[in-house]
């Protein structure tokens, strides 16, 4: 009976969970799994998400949005006072953090990334300092960005930045 209760107790914990739907882009969206863990990690619930955070090797410790999409959550790291917006999608091996390691007498609150609504981080980059990318930005795979990105700009390789016209930054296809 003890066993029918805890896993009736999982399956009404997975029925909770929220599931949300990218806006530009309806096949993005979050595993279960991921799900849980953000869901976990929103309500402070350390028992759930740290050992879900160890498998999937992904660290993510600052305030997280309503929606932030993970389709392939493995070896992310996310600073402690990054901002995210609404929307981000974040893929595989993504790195938002700060420039640098070996300040320790400064103040490093405002050393790390802050996204906008929209962003779209390639699998791979890599988002160092105090740098803010605009709204549906797309960092490309693999990039290294330590400058901002302007609204609707496309960024690829070593803060090599592809301006696009301001007609378009609404989010509507």
């Amino acid at each position: 009976m003890c066993f029918s209760l805890s896993v009736f107790q999982l399956f009404s914990i997975f029925s909770t969970v929220p599931r949300y739907r990218h806006p530009k882009n309806p096949w993005i969206s979050n595993g279960r799994l991921i799900d849980l863990y953000l869901w976990a990690r929103r309500k402070g619930w350390k028992l759930i998400h740290k050992p879900i955070g160890l498998l999937l090797n992904t660290d993510i410790d600052c305030p997280l949005p309503e929606r932030l999409f993970l389709p392939h959550p493995f070896g992310i790291i996310v600073g402690t006072t990054s901002k995210l917006a609404n929307d981000v999608t974040l893929m595989q091996q993504v790195t938002l953090g700060g420039k640098d390691p070996w300040c320790i007498d400064t103040d490093l609150s405002d050393d790390y990334p802050t996204l906008e609504e929209g962003v779209y981080v390639g699998a791979g980059a890599k988002i160092l300092g105090p740098v803010t990318i605009g709204k549906w930005a797309i960092i490309g795979a693999n990039a290294v960005i330590t400058k901002d990105v302007p609204a609707g700009a496309t960024a690829v390789g070593f803060n090599k930045i592809i301006p696009q016209d301001s007609s378009n930054i609404t989010g509507k296809i």
